[in-house]
């Protein structure tokens, strides 16, 4: 028994294992002016995560009130009425110091009131509190986890996210707190680019090698990585194993969407100036009116990308009316000075990969700016227009590469064998100093370098040492700055053990997330062979066995003689290794606190205005429900002038409280109203239900009334009493109910109807179907006794003989028809 429990208890744990181990993955990109999120769920084709408005992505904004978030469109339409609480596009600023010239521009651009935060980073004050990046980012990707939950009933955890290929380590671990105090775990990073590329491979055959450009135009920023394909032994066609590496990248930070808005809003700020309503610096000191034209910025470049006419509209602008046409040209004209950089991007990253343009398949163009025509028109004059490929879709691409990846880790999803190798965004060098000479500098990883790969840096020494390791940005000349310090103990004594000069290595590696770590140190000598005794021994014995055998003519063919092993064998001994990490710290515990502190009273507020919306509209929709039928003729039936005169007062009382208290008021007092109204709505319905239903019942209880009395009659006419006898208590029960039923009905059939219908039934429906169903109950019970009194008699009597013994007997002279009634 003990045996099948424990049995039983492995079976339900494995069963729970299963079950958590098939949990759901996403995908993000939460890029400068939309997020998009897309799922990986066992047993379902990956897909885009769609938004509260169906959409499939959302605006990269949230607007905060008080406690109150909006996400979103709303938070954009938001922007244009309050424009210092609405962020958009914050999350370029990830890691960003205050002093940077993302930050610069960041104030040029945009009327939020940003300040210095505590860690030099960027924060923004808010009423008498202030907010930093990584809580706003923090409260997007929470957004995210929200939309997963609401749209596909899944609680997600895991998460891979695409991150701009730029970003440095700052970044990269500002992004990780975010999302940490969103309640996600980052599996991985991918640079968007690679993520593009990989969802470029997912449907695609590749039988031979191939290199391609990905050019992605986002709102803040342009990046195009150069990545090669190669097809990988084993498989055909979509099934063949490949292994794509992005092998460059070259980013402009400052071209993108949103510098396109930025110069037709300036163009409409001239021309609203030129119209005489105001002038271009009373524009510029109103944030509202500048967030107005930058969102009807917006708008007329997306109508400009496919016509070659636009009309720029905005209403009471200061005052006055704002309407001017805008032309393609302008746009062109206006955008200038921006289409020299269009290029630029492209051939730093072919020059740092060190291919040329006639090397690349095609220059494949991603994201919403890559449809602006003078963009399309740059790249073709610069390479050709046969070269530009628009094989995947723009805004999805990169989500869909990072929620493959995700999938791709997991060993609850089959997909395709792709192997990515990602770029480093940095690269690293060592230096130290030998024992025999000046200090030395080593590259250990180059520009653009595997993502996740091991190395090492090796010294022959005897004596302990220390490797300083420094990093700068890939493709910079950026200074080289502090990485960790790894120093390394333990070499002395076991040179001295081992009466040897080692091989020190100190081994790196790279995380899936871009951490730089130093992972171990050790010492590798090369020692004597201990096999070498063994195999003297051996040639030894071979030697002798050989000389006896010479003298024997028919002696059997002699065995081959030992091989020799390896002189010396490498022993390799573990160093003590003691790592102080430099650079870009996590967020402090004070910091960390605070921001789950302010996120939990967010949250918080969330659940409370979402029960107290629910619970407003419950009122609101109550009191136009009974207005709705206060004028109804059912309702007029059952109820007095009076009495619909006070149910309207109470309606327009409750309509005013509502005005007056819905954003505010606590969930119970606007269920106390709710209640005061459902106690007035409750009689009203019931009469009116009982009005409409009761005629009904009364002739269905009679009909059952009636039934049962001819059912009794019945039996008394066609059965003896002697033959009564086993139904016959049951029987005299059943008439005795039917008379006091009857009774009962005609008395209060006459007190309803001596009642107005809007006074309270003397009569309920419920009181009638009592009493049928008690009058069914008694007419069951006598049924039953019959038929089962009828049943053991059919079984006792004498079977009828069959049509072969009739013919063989001859009928009895005796025989005679049976006399009386059938017994029962």
């Amino acid at each position: 028994m003990l045996g099948r429990l424990r049995a039983c208890s492995v079976l339900a744990l494995a069963a729970w294992l299963a079950g958590s181990a098939a949990a759901a993955t996403v995908g993000i990109d939460v890029g400068t002016e939309w997020m998009r999120v897309a799922l990986a769920k066992p047993g379902r084709a990956l897909d885009m995560v769609l938004n509260r408005d169906a959409g499939r992505q959302t605006a990269a904004a949230v607007a905060i009130s008080g406690l109150e978030r909006t996400f979103g469109t709303d938070a954009v339409a938001l922007a244009a009425r309050m424009p210092e609480a609405a962020f958009v596009g914050v999350g370029g600023l990830l890691g960003a110091a205050y002093d940077s010239e993302e930050a610069a521009e960041f104030r040029r651009q945009y009327p939020n009131r940003m300040q210095r935060g505590s860690d030099g980073g960027v924060a923004f004050a808010l009423g008498d509190t202030a907010v930093s990046v990584t809580e706003l980012v923090a409260m997007q990707l929470q957004h995210a986890r929200d939309l997963v939950r609401e749209s596909e009933g899944e609680a997600v955890r895991d998460a891979v996210l695409a991150v701009p290929a730029f970003f440095g380590r700052a970044q990269r671990q500002a992004l990780e707190d975010a999302a940490e105090l969103a309640g996600l775990r980052v599996v991985a990073l991918v640079n968007d680019g690679s993520a593009v590329a990989l969802n470029y491979a997912m449907g695609r055959t590749f039988e031979r090698a191939e290199r391609h450009v990905f050019y992605d135009m986002g709102a803040g920023n342009t990046v195009a990585t150069v990545a090669a394909f190669a097809p990988r032994k084993g498989g055909s066609g979509s099934a063949r194993p490949l292994a794509v590496a992005a092998q460059a990248y070259a980013a402009d930070r400052g071209l993108g969407g949103l510098a396109l808005d930025f110069a037709v809003r300036d163009m409409l700020v001239a021309k609203f100036a030129a119209s005489g309503a105001a002038t271009a610096a009373e524009l510029r000191a109103s944030a509202r009116a500048m967030a107005r034209l930058l969102r009807e910025a917006r708008r007329v470049k997306t109508v400009l990308s496919a016509n070659s006419e636009a009309t720029a509209a905005v209403e009471g602008l200061l005052g006055a009316d704002f309407r001017a046409p805008v032309t393609r040209a302008e746009l062109e004209r206006a955008a200038a000075p921006l289409e020299a950089r269009i290029r630029a991007p492209v051939d730093r990253a072919l020059a740092a990969a060190n291919v040329t343009a006639a090397e690349v398949d095609s220059i494949v163009l991603v994201g919403g700016g890559s449809r602006v025509p003078l963009v399309q028109r740059a790249l073709a004059a610069a390479f050709g227009a046969e070269k530009l490929s628009r094989s995947v879709n723009a805004e999805e691409a990169c989500v869909m590469g990072a929620v493959f990846k995700a999938a791709a880790r997991s060993s609850q999803f089959r997909v395709r064998d792709i192997r990515l190798r990602d770029a480093l965004p940095y690269s690293v060098r060592a230096t130290y100093a030998p024992e025999l000479a000046s200090p030395q500098t080593v590259l250990v990883s180059p520009d653009f370098g595997a993502a996740g790969a091991r190395r090492s840096v090796r010294d022959v020494r005897s004596s302990d040492l220390a490797v300083e390791f420094s990093a700068r940005a890939s493709g910079s000349d950026d200074d080289w700055a502090a990485l960790a310090t790894a120093r390394v103990a333990g070499v002395a004594d076991a040179a001295a053990r081992l009466q040897a000069t080692p091989e020190v290595r100190v081994v790196v590696h790279t995380d899936d997330l871009g951490r730089f770590d130093v992972l171990k140190a050790e010492a590798r000598f090369n020692v004597s062979n201990p096999a070498l005794a063994e195999f003297a021994a051996a040639a030894a014995a071979w030697d002798a066995e050989s000389a006896a055998r010479d003298s024997e003519s028919d002696a059997a063919p002699l065995r081959a003689r030992p091989t020799p092993p390896p002189a010396t064998v490498v022993e390799t001994v573990a160093l003590a290794l003691d790592v102080t990490r430099h650079g870009p710290p996590r967020m402090s515990d004070a910091a960390r606190e605070h921001a789950r502190d302010l996120l939990r009273r967010m949250d918080a507020d969330d659940a409370a205005r979402v029960a107290r919306s629910g619970a407003a509209n419950q009122l609101e929709s109550l009191v136009y429900h009974l207005r709705d039928i206060a004028d109804d003729d059912d309702v007029a039936a059952v109820t007095t002038p009076a009495q619909r005169a006070a149910l309207a007062r109470a309606l327009d009382a409750a309509a005013d409280w509502l005005d007056a208290n819905a954003e505010l008021a606590p969930v119970a007092e606007i269920e106390r109203q709710i209640a005061e109204l459902r106690a007035l709505e409750e009689p009203i319905a019931f009469r009116a239900a009982q009005l409409a239903t009761r005629p009904a019942r009364i002739a269905a209880l009679r009909a059952a009334i009636a039934q049962a009395e001819d059912f009794a009659a019945q039996l008394r006419d066609q059965y003896a009493p002697k033959d009564l006898e086993p139904v016959a208590r049951a029987l005299e029960a059943l008439e005795d109910s039917l008379d006091s039923t009857l009774a009962w009905l005609d008395a209060l059939v006459a007190k309803q109807d001596a009642l107005a219908p809007s006074d309270d039934p003397a009569l309920t429906t419920d009181d009638l179907d009592a009493k049928a169903r008690a009058v069914e109950r008694s007419l069951a019970e006598v049924a039953a006794i019959a038929i089962k009194k009828a049943s053991a008699e059919s079984a006792s009597a004498p079977q009828p003989e069959t049509a072969a013994e009739s013919e063989l007997e001859p009928e009895s002279e005796h025989t005679a028809p049976a006399a009386g009634h059938d017994e029962l």
